[in-house]
């Protein structure tokens, strides 16, 4: 059968998937290689060349600039908003989706209209409301500010799978005695694994390559991975090793994720449902 389709394919279709996959596959090639040359390589045969490579640049991001530090507190913010983020969005997900009323129109589009606004329209009130509470230029606040941004996105994202839970489910576990919260944790959630990830990974990817939140809600005392390597971005030119270094660490995360995680996305909604039927 997979062959058959793979026949059906025509040549003028492959030639485009095959066009763009190398678009999309050139610049992660280009940033490996430029991470692993020297600024004079660079200077005498440019990025496009295989060849002289050296492990300075990444000796240079974790002895000369510390970038560990600000690593880990991009790990800390990246996985605290993920988590808060879809926590929240699978509590509301389940009440939208539950909840017949007029006022669920009003709420989702008040949603929707919060994940549209621009960071940078968010990003005043948010440190007024931070430095209100103390909590400016810390790694709770920026979680808290990342948060604000992902919950509407998990919510969105959960919703349809949420609805598509048969409700015969929950009506079984009620007969069974199951509280309400019982049933959502016990019944729901383990049906909705393939949207709890893709909205996990989503909501991790936003705050884990987050730059504008950083350089405003903190930079002093908190420092991100992003924030520091912006600082290879100078006036005097940029210095393309260092940043590139940092740029395949950054990169690291997103693929592990997305190679661990890519069975649960590519799952039926109601996957869990059936075998538990």
């Amino acid at each position: 059968m997979t062959t058959l389709a793979q026949n059906k394919i025509p040549l003028f279709s492959k030639a485009i998937i095959a066009i763009l996959l190398a678009l999309q596959i050139a610049p992660v090639v280009m940033i490996i290689q430029t991470a692993f040359k020297t600024p004079r390589s660079l200077l005498e045969s440019g990025m496009f060349t295989w060849g002289g490579w050296t492990a300075s640049n990444f000796h240079r991001l974790f002895v000369e600039q510390s970038l560990a530090p600000d690593l880990l507190n991009s790990i800390l913010i990246a996985c605290g908003s993920m988590i808060l983020s879809v926590a929240c969005g699978a509590l509301m997900a389940f009440a939208l989706t539950r909840w017949q009323s007029n006022v669920k129109k009003h709420l989702l589009t008040t949603l929707l209209i919060a994940r549209l606004l621009p960071p940078v329209a968010l990003a005043l009130p948010l440190f007024l409301v931070l430095k209100e509470f103390m909590l400016h230029d810390t790694i709770s606040g920026l979680v808290l500010a990342h948060t604000a941004l992902n919950f509407p996105l998990a919510t969105w994202i959960l919703m349809p799978f949420m609805d598509a839970v048969p409700r015969v489910l929950e009506e079984a576990a009620s007969l069974d005695g199951a509280s309400r919260v019982q049933t959502f944790s016990h019944v729901v959630l383990p049906v909705t694994k393939p949207g709890i990830v893709v909205a996990a990974l989503f909501c991790f990817l936003m705050s884990w390559n987050d730059f504008l939140f950083s350089l405003i809600l903190a930079g002093s005392q908190v420092k991100t991975a992003p924030l520091t390597l912006n600082g290879y971005v100078t006036g005097f030119g940029t210095e393309w090793g260092p940043l590139c270094a940092g740029a395949c660490i950054l990169l690291l995360p997103v693929f592990a994720l997305s190679f661990k995680l890519h069975q649960h996305m590519i799952a039926s909604p109601t996957q869990g449902g059936v075998k538990g039927a």
